[in-house]
């Protein structure tokens, strides 16, 4: 992940942290081509670099900042001049009419988030590592884009986690009308969502905070850290259930709907809210009543 391409580099440029980081090769590189382009106002790197936790692995967040009318060349731009290493495939976002990104993947296996505003737009993230800015009004501009990041946990409340056993057993209902269609082939999709509430109950039961976030894998770190060690074996084996024929899938859904039940029930008493025990109740007798229907082929 860390191949030397070397070009004659500016004095200009400041790595800070990022000197002796993950990636330090390809981004002082790429950020020799970028400074020799004169439209280019600043070069700096954000995410988990610039806030020093990243690691080998970590997606390279570069950007930088072109004035308004320049931005619309970063569309489709002559990567030879701005990569020291060739990109295989990406994805173009756009971010309104002031910023976009290239999301891509390197010949060496690194993912580089190429981001691209104009000098006008504001970009706040929890840390960034400016290596250059030529334009010293976009430099206090830039001063201000650090900005603490959000925590990924946050304090439990009963009508919160009320309302997420309401949303859990509304979708889990739905399984019902896959297995009734025989869309025997998507009951992953279904089922996924299911994990996604078990694992997120359990940490509230655990750690006693809740993480209700999209899971990205910032967040997946997390749950990770917080539940690493703390579960017991059959609940580790309950999230590896097979779901190969609809027989297994049943046997899964059923058990994590279980296990939902108890948590659910625990975090009720601990958070002083009422358990839905009418919408389990529905749930579970509409499931058993077609229960012989749903799994028949």
């Amino acid at each position: 992940f860390n191949i030397r391409y070397t070009f004659n580099m500016p004095q200009d440029l400041n790595f800070g942290l990022l000197e002796n980081g993950p990636h330090i090769n390809l981004i002082r590189d790429m950020a020799t081509k970028c400074y020799t382009d004169s439209t280019i106002q600043a070069i700096w790197v954000g995410g988990s670099l610039a806030s020093g936790t990243g690691d080998d692995y970590s997606d390279i967040d570069f950007r930088i900042a072109v004035e308004p009318s320049q931005l619309e060349h970063w569309a489709n731009p002559n990567w030879e001049d701005y990569l020291p290493i060739a990109s295989c495939g990406g994805t173009l976002m756009r971010f309104g009419g002031q910023a976009l990104l290239h999301h891509l993947i390197l010949e060496d296996g690194t993912i580089l988030d190429f981001y691209v505003q104009d000098t006008a737009r504001k970009n706040i993230e929890p840390a960034i590592v400016v290596i250059a800015c030529k334009n010293e009004a976009f430099g206090q501009h830039l001063a201000t884009f650090k900005n603490a990041a959000a925590s990924l946990t946050h304090d439990i409340t009963a009508a919160s986690t009320r309302q997420f056993l309401v949303d859990y057993w509304i979708t889990t209902h739905k399984e019902a009308k896959g297995l009734g269609r025989h869309y025997d082939y998507s009951h992953f999709v279904g089922l996924y969502h299911e994990r996604v509430a078990l694992l997120r109950a359990w940490h509230m039961d655990i750690v006693g905070k809740d993480i209700n976030a999209r899971f990205t894998i910032h967040v997946l770190g997390k749950l990770h850290e917080g539940l690493r060690d703390k579960l017991t074996k059959s609940q580790e084996d309950l999230l590896g259930l097979p779901t190969r024929t609809v027989e297994e899938t049943v046997i899964a859904i059923e058990a994590i709907r279980k296990e939902m039940t108890r948590v659910g029930k625990v975090l009720s008493k601990r958070y002083n809210f009422d358990y839905p025990d009418d919408l389990e109740k529905v749930v579970l007798e509409t499931w058993h009543g077609n229960k012989e229907i749903l799994v028949k082929r």
